[in-house]
């Protein structure tokens, strides 16, 4: 019943198991505590983690990992260190698993120090930080601009031979578009196809957007026929950046036709396709294009934002 989000009836369930002669065990207390974290009812989760002595029964590394990602998630970060500093009081070792889940808390806060600390206790305690691990350090670093170091946790990572996935390469292009260093995110999908790994349509949209905010249209171009060359199918974030930069441009009416070639791509288009769009319009002075734009957003129940109100005002 866990599995098929029931806690509720999991927990009937549980409940009559001795009257069944059914001896409850850490297996059923750390599923059910599971499944009651799923539901978001972590108070239930605690009160029943709490109970496990009653039937002779000690939390295992899982059923501590299961509560700790919870209070993460739900933001209670305290209580998290608080249940991780028992479970080792308690001679529970912690996981690999339990050390990431805590890792991707630090960095989503900002506590990039901590969570560094608590990466080089898992090597000193003979554990291999996974794949996962490291891509949540490389995501702290990279979204606090601190792209060099992001490169060194990813030279640990190899040293330590743990192959980057396309997460971490979509990680370390972001963080290098978000500088404006868009030739280094370039050099990165470069290392990526080494590796013989494919990139993804969020790799190509994050490198298309890097080089339109550069503007760089024809390297944008140029990704967008790699992209479908490796069968890559664009979508409307995608046109949304080659159709905003053509605006800026002044290329307004190549812009157009690429609006008018979504339709048989099967791509509906966006709020801001079309902002872009009747902004390019509204600066040639034809306001009628714009208007007759307009109403074909509406038609096709797209939601002007506060943007494209301001740009026919």
């Amino acid at each position: 019943n866990c599995r098929i989000n029931d806690a509720d009836s999991a927990f009937r369930v549980f409940k009559v198991m001795p009257q069944k002669g059914c001896r409850r065990n850490e297996v059923s207390y750390t599923n059910l505590i599971h499944g009651f974290c799923e539901a978001g009812k972590i108070d239930e989760a605690l009160k029943l983690f709490y109970h496990m002595g009653e039937d002779d029964c000690h939390p295992t590394v899982r059923t501590y990992t299961v509560l700790i990602y919870a209070l993460c998630r739900s933001g209670m970060k305290m209580e998290a260190l608080s249940l991780f500093k028992e479970m080792m009081d308690k001679g529970c070792e912690p996981n690999v698993h339990t050390y990431t889940v805590l890792i991707d808390s630090m960095c989503k806060d900002n506590k990039l120090d901590e969570a560094k600390k608590m990466l080089n206790a898992i090597t000193l305690k003979g554990l291999v930080p996974s794949v996962v691990t490291y891509n949540a350090l490389i995501d702290g670093y990279c979204k606090e601009g601190m792209i060099d170091v992001a490169f060194e946790v990813l030279d640990a990572m190899e040293l330590n031979n743990c192959r980057p996935n396309i997460r971490t390469y979509n990680e370390l292009i972001c963080g290098f578009c978000k500088a404006r260093k868009v030739h280094k995110a370039m050099t990165v999908l470069s290392k990526m196809l080494d590796q013989g790994l494919s990139p993804s349509l969020m790799t190509y949209n994050l490198l298309i957007h890097g080089q339109c905010k550069e503007g760089h249209l024809d390297s944008a171009f140029r990704l967008l026929n790699l992209m479908n060359d490796n069968g890559v199918v664009p979508d409307q974030w995608t046109y949304s950046a080659l159709i905003s930069t053509l605006c800026k441009k002044g290329r307004v009416y190549e812009a157009h036709g690429l609006l008018d070639s979504l339709k048989e791509k099967g791509i509906m288009p966006n709020e801001v396709i079309y902002t872009a769009l009747i902004g390019g319009y509204c600066k040639l002075e034809k306001i009628d294009v714009s208007h007759s734009l307009l109403e074909r957003m509406l038609a096709e129940n797209c939601i002007p934002n506060s943007w494209t109100l301001n740009v026919l005002i």
